[in-house]
């Protein structure tokens, strides 16, 4: 959840008409530009939704034109029907009207009676500047497939958290990933068998781009992808860091270049690399006990994929089924103890299962005996000696915790808010940030703050703020069991 202010906030002090910012003296002007830039922003949103509403009323009239004209002509075998004919004229009609290609005049076309049609307030808060065209048109994509009235209670539960203008509100990739969750709360069963579909046409693909590179595309199941995802990252791990020529290799580069060695160690008949697992204590899929044991308020509540950027969400009964497949072979169980308001108190590890998997009963008497031996979740030196702290602080944020980032936790740098040994090595201290972000907060060029619940606030050079929060686990999210009564409608 993300929250801005304006400009001179949280980190700016004030000085007549100009405001102090790390040091730096900002003028009115600069920050007059900035309101001036969001003023504008919104706007816009008030012009596209005013073109979408002409296109949807130019899409109606053309295509009744074109079913009229096309009543009294017999349709020959083999060609296509009145809808599709009246489909291609629409698209068309947009295309010399505006002057724009065919996939742009049909994404247009489609966004456009999605919008007017079916989501008339997503369509008002486009023209309020609540949210801008991107968001709008995810929020239509993701519920495509849905029932008109089951894509309103999407649409219902998501537009509150809005915010007055896309600044205030969820970034995109969490605005797109809390659309989904919604989606999955309003029709699990829909998502549950789209999911399977999908998983059945898993597919390889592999096509040159003619600049000397070529693509392998692999389309699978999400939990299998993670997992071979963080195996190819091992691999990178332990390859060279620098080419043959003695250049930097990026860890992209070492990616692509120890996938490779595998497939050539495979044609040679060679030995595969040895090769440590690192991320074995890392946290995949979470779900709420109540739709683990399918018994309580938050059964039919969905869980989350994490390991591929922002976390997924994931139909109840699949994570459910995923998770007890993964315990049974063997994968370890954590489980994350929350307060009321479902921010994350305490995590407690389990490497194996009993015989047979778990039941509430004995997963309960195991928390309760493990919870008096916990080590405090702080220390003394630079680097966290206990691995709670850092499985602690990766649960909260499961990616990098500066605006929008998808770097996932695990491959970022575990930064002090506050520097060492000012700022103490705790949980409520210590946040990931990626390489480029860490360094950016490192020389100065942002100012960050760490709050108790995990949210951070961060202050940009120009003094505007943005409040970046950890999205609720499942089981706490917006109309889920356990959402307390008390959260704010604004993220």
């Amino acid at each position: 959840m993300d929250e801005h202010d304006g400009p001179g906030g949280e980190g700016g002090d004030e000085h007549g008409d100009d405001v102090w910012v790390g040091g730096v003296l900002l003028g009115a002007d600069v920050l007059a530009e900035v309101d001036g830039l969001r003023a504008t922003v919104a706007g816009l949103g008030a012009v596209q939704a005013d073109q979408l509403r002409r296109v949807a009323r130019i899409a109606g009239r053309c295509a009744a034109a074109a079913r009229a004209a096309l009543a009294d002509v017999p349709q020959a075998f083999g060609t296509p029907s009145e809808t599709e004919l009246a489909h291609s004229v629409v698209t068309h009609e947009l295309m010399v009207t505006l002057g724009i290609g065919k996939t742009a005049a049909e994404r247009l076309q489609e966004l456009a009676d999605r919008l007017v049609r079916v989501l008339p307030a997503t369509l008002g808060a486009l023209e309020e500047g609540r949210i801008d065209l991107p968001r709008a048109r995810a929020l239509a994509e993701e519920t495509a497939v849905m029932s008109d009235a089951r894509a309103r209670a999407v649409e219902a539960m998501v537009l509150p958290g809005a915010g007055g203008g896309p600044w205030e509100g969820p970034s995109p990739r969490t605005w797109r990933a809390r659309v989904q969750r919604a989606v999955v709360k309003v029709d699990a069963d829909a998502v549950r068998r789209r999911r399977e579909t999908a998983i059945r046409l898993r597919a390889v693909r592999a096509w040159a781009q003619g600049d000397g590179t070529g693509v392998l595309q692999i389309t699978g199941p999400d939990t299998d992808i993670a997992f071979a995802d963080g195996v190819l990252t091992d691999l990178a791990h332990a390859w060279p860091a620098a080419g043959p020529d003695g250049e930097a290799l990026s860890m992209d580069q070492r990616r692509v270049d120890a996938f490779f060695d595998v497939f050539r160690r495979i044609a040679a008949g060679d030995d595969l690399p040895w090769v440590r697992i690192r991320r074995d204590r890392e946290i995949a899929l979470v779900l709420h006990a109540d739709t683990f044991f399918a018994d309580g308020p938050a059964t039919d509540d969905p869980g989350e994929q994490r390991g591929l950027g922002a976390p997924a969400p994931v139909d109840p009964h699949s994570a459910a089924h995923l998770a007890r497949t993964d315990i049974a072979r063997g994968a370890a169980t954590r489980v994350l103890l929350v307060d009321p308001s479902g921010v994350l108190r305490r995590s407690i590890r389990f490497p194996h299962a009993p015989p047979g998997g778990w039941t509430r009963p004995e997963l309960t008497t195991a928390v309760r005996k493990a919870l008096p031996d916990l080590p405090p979740l702080r220390t003394e030196s630079y680097q966290p000696t206990v691995a709670m702290i850092t499985d602690h602080v990766r649960a909260v944020h499961p990616r990098c915790t500066s605006y929008d980032c998808a770097r996932l936790a695990s491959r970022c740098d575990l930064d002090h808010d506050e520097s060492w040994p000012r700022g103490p090595t705790c949980v409520t201290n210590l946040c990931p940030r990626c390489r480029r972000h860490h360094e950016i907060k490192t020389r100065g060029l942002v100012h960050t703050r760490l709050h108790l619940d995990g949210s951070v606030t961060t202050t940009t050079l120009l003094g505007t703020t943005v409040t970046t929060r950890p999205e609720p686990v499942p089981g706490h999210g917006p109309a889920e069991a356990y959402a307390t009564a008390h959260e704010p409608t604004r993220p």
